[in-house]
């Protein structure tokens, strides 16, 4: 489709830099970093825009830096900002987040806070990896081909050790897991865990196991628990970064009028049994094994297995809310509204869907009161944000 020069903007949900071509159209161009000029490759032309790649960078922005990881120079995907410097990728999200609440939050003028920084490598204690051939790796970026690996810069010392010690036998994918302070480890190996080995003491199961109704999990301490975590149940990536989200949401609803607490999307527990204090609890969690863990995690919560949406609310004091990446969505923002509430914290993973949440719960006499940026996923433009809002 050809090769353009062009001079980056600003940065996009997502970390692609928006440019615009000469004749007015807006390109998102991956690769490329605010204030650069760059040559790119346009590989897709859409009604209003194109995307394209930077092949070259003539004029480097002063946030360019060398990766660290030599993975990339490879192919690996795993990691999309590695030539951002951390300061730089702070201050990014933090652009894209201000951008989401203004454009599709409506907001004038939104408060953003950067957070704590958190140390930048070895923290993942969840990681997801093609196989091929019984070898790990990472998707090639844009393309279905493994690149195989036998380190990652950012995973785990414990995991890392199970990419070098590990045989993946017949399966397609892996999901490696572990807890960062208990030395517990788990492999969840796609379809079957035929073939596969691993050391001594890790857990290891198939989808094909747990289908069957085999129960695998493992265990990890954050924010002054121990929490069980099935193998399917989602939990954050670091533990450092579960205090960072507790100490966020904490302090967001700090003033909360005495009352019932509700966790919405509550997962295995961690805001009800980190947040919820003596409060009394209720926890609203669709996962099948994520509300097994949450009955051992949090004994002292009342937990219904059901999709918010279709919850029945209870009179709240306090709710905090951590929905999937597309948000809570029409209905349950109306839910979560009629419990009465007047704090309302909500945890969202993707710029654009706390924009829409924002709006939505406008319409419900919500007011933006703050949002927080919790850099759980450094090196790559994914972003984590607990926001306040007031009525």
């Amino acid at each position: 489709m050809g090769t353009v020069e062009l001079r980056a903007e600003r940065v996009a949900a997502g970390g692609d830099a928006i440019a615009r071509g000469d004749d007015g159209r807006v390109v998102f161009v991956d690769g490329a970093l605010p204030g650069e000029t760059v040559l790119a490759e346009v590989v897709e032309e859409r009604k209003g825009f194109r995307k394209a790649i930077a092949v070259e960078v003539v004029e480097a922005s002063p946030d360019r830096v060398a990766p660290p990881c030599p993975h990339l120079a490879r192919g690996c995907g795993g990691c999309g900002w590695q030539h951002v410097d951390l300061a730089a990728q702070r201050r990014l999200k933090r652009d894209i987040v201000v951008d989401a609440l203004r454009r599709i939050g409506r907001l004038d003028d939104p408060v953003v806070e950067e957070g704590p920084a958190l140390p930048a490598d070895g923290h993942r204690t969840t990681v997801r990896l093609a196989v091929a051939g019984g070898r790990p790796g990472f998707r090639r970026h844009r393309s279905h081909e493994v690149v195989e690996v036998g380190s990652c810069l950012v995973a785990h010392p414990l995991l890392v050790d199970l990419l070098r010690s590990s045989s993946f036998g017949h399966a397609e994918e892996a999901a490696l897991r572990c807890g960062a302070r208990t030395g517990e480890r788990l492999v969840l190996a796609s379809p079957s865990a035929e073939g596969v080995e691993v050391p001594d003491g890790v857990v290891l199961a198939g989808d094909d196991d747990l289908d069957a109704g085999h129960r695998a999990w493992y265990h990890e301490e954050a924010a002054g628990r121990r929490w069980r975590i099935s193998a399917r149940s989602f939990f954050q990536t670091r533990p450092d970064g579960a205090e960072a989200l507790v100490d966020a949401v904490a302090a967001a609803g700090s003033d909360a009028p005495p009352g019932r607490f509700v966790d919405a999307y509550g997962g295995v527990g961690l805001f009800a049994g980190a947040v919820g204090g003596g409060r009394p609890t209720t926890l609203v969690e669709r996962s099948a094994s994520s509300v097994a863990d949450a009955h051992v995690n949090v004994p002292e919560a009342k937990v219904l297995r059901l999709d918010v949406a279709r919850w029945r609310p209870s009179r709240a004091a306090l709710v905090v809310a951590d929905p999937a990446r597309t948000g809570l969505g029409r209905d349950a923002a109306a839910v979560l509204a009629a419990t009465g509430t007047t704090r309302l914290v909500l945890v969202s993973c993707d710029p654009a869907s706390l924009g829409r949440d924002a709006a939505l719960l406008a319409g419900h006499g919500f007011r933006h009161d703050g949002s927080t940026l919790v850099e759980l996923f450094p090196h790559t433009p994914h972003v984590e944000v607990v926001t306040r809002f007031i009525r």
